[in-house]
């Protein structure tokens, strides 16, 4: 019940009144939940080239996108030999050269079939900063309701927003937000300022995350 509460308060935001004042863009609540007809092929057309070795947002995009198809990566940043397995097995399952190499072809097969709504139509970077301590509800939900869409960063406590222990921007979202800035090559501080937001929104895009 306490998981439905903050999800539904997330839903609210990103559809309604405050994600217009956070910076997220407001969508209706069936577009929202993806049952729109566009697909994201100019999105997946705007994706750059990745290739072996590569790191930073871009692979943990990609590497969250590819989990989402069922490959095991946990979202390191660093393209890797384990993420260029998943990448050469899906290139090969949908007939394009497995070069390794992430590009218009590959791009389109993973992110362009998926509807527009899952990957960001609606949304846009939130214009604010979160220092550690910020004690703004609107704030710290819109943070939340990003990170628990980044798996496997999604081990935050499951309380609603009027709980105990979600008033603040505390250590333990803290040590979330470090560990996605340390693999997105951003610099750890905790504070959540718009290269991490960039990151943050880019990532759940890519992968499609944007659901109810």
């Amino acid at each position: 019940m306490k998981k439905f509460v903050l999800r539904a308060a997330v839903l609210a935001m990103l559809t309604a009144g405050i994600a217009t004042a956070s910076g997220i863009a407001g969508a209706s609540g069936a577009m929202a939940c993806g049952n729109d007809p566009e697909k994201s092929y100019s999105f997946a057309a705007s994706l750059p080239q990745i290739n072996f070795r590569d790191q930073g947002p871009n692979v943990v995009a990609l590497q969250l996108a590819l989990r989402k198809e069922g490959y095991d990566l946990q979202g390191t940043g660093v393209y890797s030999v384990r993420t260029l397995a998943a990448v050469q097995d899906f290139q090969r399952k949908h007939g394009i050269k497995a070069s390794g190499i992430v590009g218009a072809k590959t791009w389109n097969a993973l992110v362009g079939h998926k509807q527009h709504s899952l990957t960001g139509k609606f949304v846009s970077a939130p214009t604010f900063s979160i220092m550690p301590g910020e004690r703004n509800l609107d704030k710290l939900a819109t943070l939340r309701g990003v990170l628990e869409r980044i798996h496997p960063y999604s081990s935050l406590p499951q309380k609603g927003i009027n709980d105990p222990g979600f008033d603040t921007y505390g250590p333990d979202t803290q040590a979330l937000v470090k560990d996605f800035q340390k693999r997105a090559g951003i610099k750890a501080s905790g504070i959540v300022g718009p290269k991490t937001w960039a990151a943050l929104i880019h990532a759940v895009s890519v992968s499609g995350g944007w659901t109810c």
